[in-house]
């Protein structure tokens, strides 16, 4: 029988999730931080391996699951799988997986912390302080109780965000990834991402990364916001326009905008949204909580042992079912 070998890609695992792997016989093998396809290629060339455990998002395609002929499972280390040929790995009946809930409390709370410091400029006031400004007099920011908050999307992560936001007196509306799924004693629906957008203070990016929402926050969905509102997204870089959204602050058409994500990660120093005024740029750190960690990795450990052994798993955490049966 052939030993049990998971590629981890990426630099560390919680002592927690390694011991599940180890505890039925894997070997677990790290790799540096931001390795990219080759190095990935070269790594499964090197013996058997029957799992991936995915950190980060390089781009697991056709070509990097036919170099693992025994591949049987991609469990991700978190939600996001746009990064995985889903297709591919449906056709050669590899099983993918997620850690549906893990990270959900921690880029919850990210979004409201986001929301606050954007709310209150608490980046910008910090950094003015540090150079010697007192900017007491004169400075009015805004009071996060009252606002209106548009949640595009309206997952697991959407609904712990507006549960905390109701927490604090704002009023929620959600415009769901799919029509219907919203809880209507928590948020109102919101009819379109035009009348969702027109309708609040802060909007909020909650939904995949696919062909259909690439790019949906564009210059005619930033044109349609409220002058003076705020964006965050705590989601995929690649949902917004960039340079349209970099308009649009500058413009002072928006009122800012906080992003945990970006298109290229990490952005080149000379990236303009890094030194755009009112913006603030997180390093996609929303779910890198110690608890979030611990409960990633065990649940992504817990994903490969069961479809390794045979055995039940979450169903929530199953995006593609892999061999047919």
């Amino acid at each position: 029988m052939t030993a049990l070998r998971v590629l981890v890609t990426g630099a560390s695992l919680a002592a927690e999730a390694r011991r599940i792997l180890e505890g039925v016989g894997a070997a677990v093998i790290l790799m540096p931080s931001g390795t990219g396809g080759d190095a990935i290629l070269r790594a499964l060339a090197a013996a058997p391996t029957q799992a991936i455990l995915m950190r980060g998002n390089p781009p697991i395609d056709a070509a990097v699951m036919d170099a693992a002929s025994e591949l049987r499972v991609i469990a991700k280390h978190g939600a996001g799988v746009d990064s995985i040929d889903l297709a591919a790995a449906a056709q050669r009946g590899i099983r993918v997986m997620v850690t549906a809930d893990a990270n959900a409390p921690a880029v919850a709370e990210h979004t409201l912390a986001l929301i606050f410091a954007l709310g209150r400029d608490i980046a910008t006031l910090a950094a003015r302080t540090r150079i010697g400004a007192w900017d007491r007099e004169g400075y009015s920011g805004r009071e996060i109780s009252g606002r209106r908050l548009g949640l595009v999307g309206f997952g697991r992560i959407a609904r712990l965000v507006a549960m905390k936001a109701r927490a604090v007196g704002m009023d929620v509306t959600a415009l769901p990834h799919r029509p219907g799924n919203v809880d209507t004693t928590l948020v109102r629906e919101a009819a379109s991402l035009g009348e969702l957008l027109a309708d609040s203070d802060i909007v909020s990016l909650h939904v995949p990364l696919t062909r259909e929402t690439e790019g949906m926050i564009g210059r005619t969905a930033l044109a349609a916001m409220r002058p003076g509102a705020l964006l965050v997204n705590t989601a995929r870089g690649a949902l917004i326009d960039e340079a349209a959204l970099l308009e649009a602050v500058v413009s002072g058409h928006l009122g800012g905008a906080a992003l945990d994500t970006l298109i290229q990660e990490p952005p080149p120093p000379d990236h303009p949204l890094l030194s755009a005024p009112r913006v603030i740029v997180t390093p996609h750190i929303a779910s890198a909580t110690g608890a979030a960690l611990i409960r990633m990795g065990v649940v992504a450990a817990q994903n490969i042992v069961a479809v390794l052994k045979d055995q039940p798993f979450e169903p929530g955490n199953l995006v593609v079912k892999g061999p047919p049966g």
